[in-house]
């Protein structure tokens, strides 16, 4: 019997919808989204061999949705089969000879289907199908379960679930609503067919002797885990178990974190641990084991309430100082660091927000590679490796920003002085945007107060104390453009600033030392566009205008936030090139310059600004070998290029009058099929420390389509030393990535020293880098 339509045999719905269901009964919870949280370890004994076909129906395509093609409502049902046999007496339908049942998105195919309409027990043999409205699909020789998804037993059972994994067990019984069981199981995410349908063993694969899913207890047990390569086991756990991911959050372990050999800890093994307190609140503790020091304990608490978050990170040991190759000297004492933030929204417009970061030794975080020490959180952010705690609040609207703060900073580097870092409490900063025009244009009050409390002034050593300082700002732009597109911006700015210096070592003859400047101004900018077959031209000359009286710095100003200065692009067009408040630019100048841009089809293009800054006298103002002071700059170059498909390059330079680059900067990125990497040179002349010249790069090149090698370097020019160095060989599939590599590392900091390391490098699809190398760089997998 032939296109049954329905409403001929309802009850076959309930086949179907039992069934179809099996690839979540066995599939689903037990194994494909869970490994992801499996131990690693040396197998010490291969777990038992599973002699499974992963090839066979689980290469099956999947049919077309059959509510689409067939013109199926929500509950229309489909059957179609060579023979249907409905046994009235004993209260049985059977469907034999290419069965093929559609209900809901799913398709049922297979040789035999006998329904027992009495017991609801559905009974499918012979290459059995289903798939799923989403392209998956589970399959099976034998299938057996009742009506209700109770209970079900499957034989030589497979599935291909989303991002191409593969599922095959011997036996999947689902023993209960809440317990389901696979024997003899394995998945892959890798290819198991050749181009031309022969069978090759995956490059990696999990297997396990049995797998259980309680979801009563929300938890997946395995049992003989195996990871194999290739086919051969290279990690092993006897017993496992971890949360279910399928459902909420549950207590367990999470990803280790496992180094072979570094010259400082030895051999490392760090094993987190998720605490879940309640719905919004969670704890990882993290233990790290090593064989040369003391074991280092890591905890992350994190709490969310109904205004924001907190995250608390914090470490400690008990162990002497140690040096690069792990040589113990000094005493033993308390080591620890805590990186804490927290960020509150109390209204639409009002927020606050904290961070706490501390360390007790200034290389804690190199030597216990703590991951992620340095990122960025708070309002305000550090420089790399210094620690930045704060406290602030914010209001903010369409026209207005007011934020409260008080911050502290605790350098980390070989150079950090921490008394010449202020402690900054308060800083006060406003700004107010007219909600409407001003003779044509913007206004905009700037506010800006602050209190500084220091040991020493970097730029004064004798220097020490405390100066507040409030600061006004008023500045107005506006836009005019002409007929023939010139574009003319007039602006005027107006400052002043109001210093307390009377606790500092040597202040004024005043107590109150005070400066102000007005500047005004015009830029005037007119592009021009070409169009030249296929490439689009923009050429763009720019000429700005800035007068002020002259300025010269009072020394009884201590200069705190202007301390760092580099002349680019960025402040090419300026009109006040310092960006804090101790200092002013001052003088009469013009930014000359322009700007030409170049289009291509396919996304190609090139940048190019180049301009100077000319004054009317010559100023002392600016920092040494900045370019500035003269009466005419040294000249700005930039460049950024997408040249060809797959490359992109910058560069920016500094150049004198005598065509000598003070300060040069260039950058290569490429990406093509066997090469993918960067290359990056600094030379800088103007840093007041001395010339600095550095060459990086780093790259993956496939020799072959699956074999390469890593190559990853730092070199000092101006000391003629490679920094840092990585040498690895590389294999690369569409389903893992492994590297063994070789480093150096001739940095000197502090006690910490050349060293030499072998590490191993491995990331599978779908369980993502596990970090199995000595700086666990990688963070926490969750």
């Amino acid at each position: 019997m032939r296109g049954v339509r329905p409403g001929r045999i309802r009850n076959f719905r309930s086949l179907l919808l039992a069934t179809a269901a099996a690839g979540a009964l066995f599939a689903g919870n037990a194994a494909a989204q869970s490994i992801g949280e499996l131990p690693v370890r040396v197998p010490g004994s291969a777990a038992p061999g599973l002699p499974l076909d992963l090839h066979g129906p689980a290469s099956a395509a999947p049919v077309p949705n059959a509510i689409t093609d067939e013109g199926l409502h929500n509950q229309g049902f489909y059957l179609e089969a060579d023979t249907l046999i409905r046994d009235d007496k004993a209260n049985r339908w059977t469907a034999e000879g290419g069965v093929e049942a559609r209900y809901q998105g799913r398709t049922l195919r297979a040789k035999s289907v006998v329904y027992d309409v009495a017991s609801g027990v559905v009974t499918a043999d012979g290459d059995v199908q289903v798939i799923n409205a989403d392209g998956t699909g589970e399959y099976a020789q034998h299938m057996l379960l009742d009506d209700k998804m109770r209970a079900g037993f499957a034989e030589g059972f497979s599935a291909r679930l989303p991002l191409n994994g593969k599922l095959a067990a011997n036996i999947a019984i689902r023993r209960s609503e809440t317990v389901e069981e696979l024997d003899r199981a394995i998945f892959t995410p890798c290819d198991i067919c050749a181009p031309d349908g022969a069978p090759i063993k995956p490059t990696w694969s999990i297997q396990a002797s049995q797998i259980i899913a309680d979801q009563q207890r929300h938890l997946v047990y395995y049992r003989n885990a195996v990871i194999l390569i290739k086919g051969v086991p290279v990690f092993y756990a006897p017993v496992f178990f971890h949360p279910d991911p399928n459902a909420p959050r549950a207590s367990g372990l999470l990803v280790p974190r496992v180094s072979f050999y570094t010259n400082e800890l030895g051999s490392s093994y760090e094993q987190p641990i998720l605490w879940v307190i309640s719905p919004s609140q969670e704890l990882i503790i993290s233990p790290q084991i090593n064989t040369k020091v003391n074991p280092f304990l890591n905890l992350d608490w994190r709490k969310r309430f109904y205004s924001g978050l907190i995250d608390v990170r914090a470490g400690y040991t008990y162990e002497q100082d140690f040096d690069s190759n792990g040589r113990k000297f000094g005493a033993d004492t308390s080591r620890s660091y805590i990186l804490a933030n927290g960020d509150f929204n109390l209204t639409p417009n009002w927020s606050w927000g904290f961070t706490a970061d501390r360390t007790s030794d200034p290389l804690l975080f190199q030597k216990y590679d703590v991951p992620s020490a340095y990122a960025d959180h708070g309002l305000f952010l550090s420089d790399s490796q210094r620690l930045l705690s704060q406290l602030y609040v914010t209001r903010q609207d369409s026209n207005s920003y007011l934020s409260v703060a008080a911050l502290d900073v605790q350098g980390l580097r070989t150079t950090d002085l921490n008394r010449t870092f202020p402690l900054v409490a308060p800083l006060v900063e406003g700004r107010w945007d007219a909600p409407f025009n001003v003779l044509g244009g913007r206004l905009q009050l700037v506010g800006n107060a602050v209190l500084l409390n220091f040991d020493e002034s970097p730029v004064m050593p004798t220097l020490s104390g405390a100066y507040d300082r409030a600061s006004g700002e008023l500045n107005w732009l506006s836009t005019y453009t002409t007929p023939n597109g010139i574009r003319i911006q007039p602006f005027a700015d107006f400052r002043a600033d109001v210093f307390d210096v009377s606790r500092l070592t040597t202040p004024a003859r005043t107590d109150t030392v005070t400066q102000g400047l007005a500047t005004g101004g015009v830029t005037v900018s007119w592009p021009f566009i070409r169009q030249a077959g296929a490439t689009t031209i923009v050429l763009e000359p720019i000429a700005q205008l800035a007068v002020s009286p002259d300025y010269n710095a009072n020394p009884n100003i201590p200069n705190e936030d202007d301390v760092v200065f580099q002349y680019d692009e960025s402040d090419l067009f300026s009109p006040e090139k310092y960006d804090g408040f101790d200092l002013y630019e001052g003088g009469q100048r013009l930014n000359l310059g322009g700007e030409a841009t170049f289009e291509w089809d396919g996304g190609l293009s090139a940048n190019v600004v180049l301009g100077r800054t000319f004054r009317a006298r010559a100023t002392n103002v600016f920092p040494q070998k900045t370019g500035l002071n003269a009466t005419a700059s040294d000249w700005v170059v930039a460049v950024d290029a997408t040249p060809m498909d797959g490359v992109s390059a910058f560069g920016r330079a500094l150049i004198n009058d005598a065509f000598s680059v003070e300060r040069l900067e260039l950058g290569v990125n490429y990406a093509t099929t066997r090469v993918d990497g960067y290359i990056r040179y600094l030379g800088d002349e103007t840093q007041l420390n001395g010339p600095v010249r550095n060459l990086e790069t780093g790259n993956e090149i496939l020799v072959t389509k699956h074999w390469g090698f890593d190559l990853d370097a730092i070199r000092d020019i101006e000391i003629n030393r490679w920094t840092l160095f990585d040498l690895g060989l590389l294999y690369k599939d569409d389903c893992i990535k492994v590297a063994v590599v070789y480093r150096h590392q001739s940095t000197v900091v502090g006690r910490l020293g050349e060293s030499d390391s072998v590490f191993l490098r491995l990331t599978l699809a779908t369980l993502g880098d596990q970090g199995y190398d000595e700086g666990f760089n990688n963070g926490m997998a969750r």
